[in-house]
């Protein structure tokens, strides 16, 4: 990987089927006060989030390590096509990102114990949440103190109570969030059974329905962001909507079991969440009632938390606004309470 924010260190961690098949890279001093775990989503790995870690890692004395979505990234050392071919459960990211905190905390030499942010964007969310919620819950020496959200929000913890009232989305919006997620999902499904062409013509067809009818989520502001990279070729694209096909499966076999551990931290006073979020979006990736809940404990009050409504950006928000989304992670992280930024 060619990168204009090259890592200090890269360091293998283990997933489901392979010891040292995880890649964590390494920014910023080993001997600094705080500590910062990064994860992206569809379509990304770990390039996304290097000149944030990096940056973060300069100008505030934080130890940051940047992974992704395991299968999500295309190494010398574990090319895509070597994960497993049927992708990973949530639960097995979960663990992943577990195991990922565990090596960022062994290069951690800092006399005291760091501050752990976990920062997470997209489809990094669910697996972060997941691990950040199990390892609280267990009392984990690993456990974040604080959590960064981008672009996506998960619903409240079972337990919070006080729900606030909030808008509920509208069908159309239901519509275009179950038909774009469902041709991801059933595209993954064809390929992984072998049926490579079908695959790719089901996938193909989807997305210029979703360009015609405006079915799609996403603005030209981050359609612009797509056709400006390097194109991945249409297998691994593919291949990476394997948690769309796990999120319908779990939904449709065991009621979303698997996504129990996947919420709103239980106290946010233990644990604050700070959330941003792109406007220029179709559709919002978030559960209303949990923007709701992080915009109350900041106007009350009651925690550091947040919820951040950036305009002229949409689900890659923080490389179209790199600045305010910037200011605002580091004010959260150096302790103040995320006021609103326009």
């Amino acid at each position: 990987m060619v990168s204009s924010n090259p890592p200090r260190k890269i360091v293998n961690y283990p997933i489901a089927g392979d010891p040292n098949g995880g890649a964590l890279f390494i920014y910023g001093d080993s001997n600094a006060k705080k500590m910062a775990i990064m994860s992206a989503g569809f379509p990304d790995d770990q390039e996304v989030f290097l000149p944030f870690a990096s940056r973060l890692a300069k100008e505030t004395d934080t130890l940051v390590g940047v992974t992704c979505v395991p299968g999500y990234d295309d190494r010398p050392d574990k090319p895509w096509t070597d994960h497993k071919k049927d992708g990973y459960t949530f639960d097995e990211m979960a663990i992943a990102f577990r195991e990922a905190a565990k090596v960022l905390r062994s290069e951690s030499t800092c006399p005291s114990k760091p501050k752990f942010t976990g920062i997470f964007h997209d489809w990094g969310v669910i697996p972060g949440s997941t691990w950040a919620n199990r390892a609280i819950e267990d009392d984990s020496a690993d456990a974040p103190d604080e959590l960064v959200l981008f672009d996506v929000l998960l619903g409240p913890h079972p337990q919070t109570k006080d729900r606030p009232h909030a808008q509920k989305p509208s069908m159309h919006e239901i519509f275009i969030t179950i038909y774009y997620r469902f041709v991801y999902a059933f595209s993954f499904f064809m390929q992984s059974i072998g049926f490579n062409l079908l695959a790719g013509i089901f996938f193909g067809l989807g997305n210029l329905s979703m360009q015609l009818f405006k079915l799609g989520p996403l603005y030209q502001i981050d359609i612009d962001i797509i056709s400006g990279r390097p194109q991945l070729p249409l297998r691994r694209f593919i291949y990476m909507c394997y948690p769309y096909f796990y999120m319908f499966k779990t939904i449709v076999l065991d009621g979303g079991k698997a996504l129990t551990d996947a919420t709103l931290p239980k106290d946010l006073k233990k644990t604050p969440v700070l959330y941003l979020y792109g406007k220029e979006k179709r559709i919002m990736f978030h559960d209303y009632v949990s923007v709701k809940i992080l915009e109350r404990e900041h106007a009350e009050g009651r925690s550091p938390s947040n919820a951040i409504a950036v305009d002229d950006a949409g689900h890659w928000l923080y490389v179209q606004k790199p600045d305010l989304c910037f200011d605002a992670v580091k004010d959260f992280m150096q302790g103040s309470q995320g006021g609103a930024v326009n």
